[in-house]
């Protein structure tokens, strides 16, 4: 079958369009190895697009399995690893078993007859369908995964060239259902009528794979910027990040005059587990110290590592008499834990300083508190918990057993 000249223009154009985004999602997955699963995901599902496009265009009169059948599926196909792929990028739940389900299903369908110009008909409509509900799903996932990082109006113009395109497939697939006449129009990208379509089909398919080139580099400065606040050993928040976090609490407290407090507490001879057993063993310390007090913090409680041996709780909305029984059953939880290290056991525990928000504090003032709390704990015997509100002295303690 002759093409139309402007038609094979487009026809090649989206072509191009796909050859260019495959590799450059495989660049990005391999070797600038930037999301490398979803980009993986994406450069296929374009590699597929592409092929499915080109199998496209060979289409005649003649009955072909190939030519109608696999093309339909191999697009369908590529369509839904893009929308693993936006899944993968945002580390949103898998849909592939009912999309495959979904999938399977259309393609049952698509054989109930001879794949051939006299069910062009039949094809796209159960084609359409499918391929507008996975569009439409797409544009729902990135809507869901963009919420938590921009303002939902904005969200909606980055996602609606997604949905525009899922909201075209289901009105070709209606149309083709209710006006026979416009079948010129809808099914064949090889004649003159396939223009308007063909030239829509242009502009999404380089606005959706730019869109998804956005997303994935927010992604990656998103993840870069959680390793910059994030305490490389442990995976706790570190200073900087509890520095901005506590600040902001503050501010709330002051505002709303909700107490906030803190404890500091820093290991128990940590230098002679380091001089003993090596920097290795310590390091171990830390993690098991980290993951210990992560098992029994509270899911508002904000968890940093502070340097060294040295870690900090922040309790919003709790009270002086609230936070000691808190840093009692951290007291508890670590001397109840210790670290198996080649066969030697290293014993945990650690000094705990108290403090909670009195008017004139600030957050410098409440750390350097707890921090003079918590040495007062070490003075007198360490593996104990001390209260800055409580006067100089022997403090309130639950001593070691």
């Amino acid at each position: 079958m002759n093409i139309d000249p402007i038609a094979e223009l487009l026809v090649l154009f989206i072509c191009l369009l796909t050859s260019t985004s495959t590799l450059a999602w495989g660049l990005m997955a391999y070797p600038l190895g930037i999301a490398p699963r979803a980009s993986s995901y994406f450069s296929l599902g374009n590699v597929l697009i592409l092929f499915g496009v080109l199998l496209t265009t060979l289409r005649d009169q003649t009955p072909s399995y190939l030519y109608w059948f696999g093309a339909d599926m191999l697009l369908l196909l590529g369509f839904v690893l893009l929308r693993s792929g936006t899944q993968r990028l945002f580390r949103l739940p898998s849909s592939i078993k009912l999309d495959g389900a979904l999938l399977l299903l259309t393609g049952s369908l698509m054989l109930t007859q001879p794949p051939s110009a006299e069910a062009s008909d039949t094809l796209g409509i159960c084609f359409s369908f499918m391929a507008a509900s996975t569009f439409l799903l797409m544009a729902r996932d990135n809507l869901v995964a963009l919420e938590n990082t921009v303002k939902r109006p904005i969200a909606v113009v980055l996602l609606s060239p997604i949905a525009l395109m899922g909201v075209v497939f289901a009105l070709r697939g209606l149309l083709l259902l209710t006006e026979p006449t416009l079948k010129p129009h809808l099914v064949s990208i090889q004649n003159a009528d396939a223009i308007p379509m063909l030239w829509l089909y242009v502009v999404m398919t380089l606005w959706i794979n730019v869109i998804m080139m956005g997303n994935a580099l927010t992604r990656l400065v998103q993840k870069m910027r959680q390793q910059a606040d994030r305490d490389y050993l442990t995976g706790l928040w570190n200073r900087r990040a509890i520095q901005q976090q506590l600040e902001q609490l503050h501010q709330r407290w002051l505002r709303d005059g909700q107490a906030y407090s803190l404890i500091l507490f820093d290991l128990d001879f940590f230098k002679q587990i380091n001089d003993k057993f090596g920097h290795s063993a310590g390091d171990a310390v830390l993690v098991k110290t980290a993951k210990q007090i992560g098992k029994v913090t509270r899911a508002m409680d904000i968890f940093c590592r502070l340097g060294g041996e040295e870690f900090l709780i922040v309790l919003p909305t709790t009270n002086s008499h609230v936070a000691e029984i808190i840093a009692q059953k951290l007291q508890q939880t670590l001397r109840q834990s210790s670290l198996n290290w080649q066969g030697a056991l290293i014993p945990i525990s650690a000094s705990f300083g108290i403090v909670t928000t009195a008017p004139g504090d600030t957050p410098d003032s409440l750390l350097a508190l707890a921090d003079k709390a918590m040495y007062r704990a070490k003075e007198t015997g360490r593996d104990r918990c001390c209260s800055a509100q409580q006067q100089l002295g022997e403090p309130k303690a639950t001593p070691s057993q």
